[in-house]
Formats: C-alpha cells, structure tokens, sequence
C-alpha cells in the first residue's frame, strides 16, 4: 500500500533522475545498475556490516524509482522496457529477502515463499480474464516489504537487531496479502463471469 505514495514523490523522482537524464543513460542500464547495489548489499548481508547493508539497499531500489522518470524524459519508453524493468525488479526482491537465508534462514524462506505467492497471484488471473495493472486492494506489496527491511536493516546498525523479526513480518503481511488478492481475484473472476468476458480459451472449455 505504500507504494500509492510514489505518485506523490514526482519532484524527487525527478531530481534523482536528473543526473542520468543528463548522461542519457538508458533506463534499461538503470534498472541494472539497482540489481548490481542490491548485489553488493547481499555481500555485506553477509559479512554483517548492517550500515553498510543499508546503504546498498536503499541505494538499489532507488533506481527503480528513477528508471521510469529517464525513460520518459528521454523518450525511450517501451513495452519491453516496461517487462524487463519489473523483472529486475524481481531479482532485487529476491537478493535482498534471500540474502538473509544463511543467517536466519526459516524467517527468510517464509519471507520468499509468502512474497513469491502474493506476487504470483495478481498475474494469474490474466490467464482467465483481461487484466489491467491496477492497484489490488491487499499489503505486503515491494514498498512494504522494503520499508521493513530498510528499517530492520537501520535498527540494526545501532546495535537493536530485529532483522528476523523484520523478516517474519514480511512473511506475514505476504500471506496476508496473498489471501486478499485471491479473494479480490474471485470477485474479478466472478464480474468476468456475469459480463462474459473470460478470455476466449476459458469459454471454450466452459461450453465442451
């Protein structure tokens, strides 16, 4: 739910972005360069130095920010663009959850498991009806789960380590938010359903 706030944030957006619009760096390389400091903060995950840790992962979703802001500004906005940012979005997700495997490792592969299912189940419903991306009405989203890592991640630098806690939270608003996804899918599913607007192969097996 956090992020309805980045509608908000246009003038920082912005100004982040100001630099590589002046570089006329691609956005694409934006995307990449936040899976390659979220990587360098899964190397100080793992050695502990939790300052350190957060920088990079504050740093790294920081492109994903901007990297749509460049696009505009330079005007290399692009279907693929669009596919391939979220999916280094993904691989951002799963370094920074999967780096805390190796110290807390039940609280990390719940936190995975559970974000794995609330992401997979708006997609899904694309296989049975037209879906448009608009927001579902559920937590656990990519900003929540950031916001409790960064601060997780800061608590621990001053000594309070509350990392797995942290990371059990993730879990549990995942799974909570999964739920509520698939309850709201139900409700698409079944509007579809009155309108006759499954998609073609759906109603294909419906009437055999």
């Amino acid at each position: 739910m956090i992020s309805k706030l980045r509608g908000k944030i246009g003038l920082l957006q912005r100004t982040l972005a100001w630099p590589f619009i002046k570089l006329k760096i691609s956005p694409n390389i934006i995307s990449v360069i936040g899976l390659i400091l979220a990587l360098i903060g899964v190397y100080f995950v793992s050695v502990q130095n939790w300052p350190l840790a957060f920088l990079f992962f504050l740093l790294a979703p920081t492109m994903d920010l901007i990297d749509g802001c460049v696009a505009r500004a330079l005007n290399k906005k692009s279907n693929f663009g669009n596919y391939f940012e979220t999916m280094i979005d993904k691989f951002v997700d799963f370094a920074m959850l999967g780096s805390f495997v190796l110290i807390h490792p039940l609280a990390a592969i719940l936190a995975l498991g559970f974000s794995m299912l609330s992401s997979y189940a708006k997609p899904r419903v694309a296989l049975i009806i037209i879906a448009d991306n608009h927001d579902w009405p559920a937590i656990g989203e990519h900003a929540d789960k950031l916001i409790i890592i960064l601060i997780a991640l800061l608590l621990a630098s001053f000594g309070f380590n509350v990392i797995e806690y942290g990371l059990y939270l993730i879990a549990l608003i995942a799974l909570i938010g999964t739920l509520q996804r698939m309850k709201y899918a139900k409700k698409l599913i079944e509007k579809a359903e009155k309108k006759g607007t499954l998609l073609p192969y759906i109603k294909k097996k419906k009437k055999r």
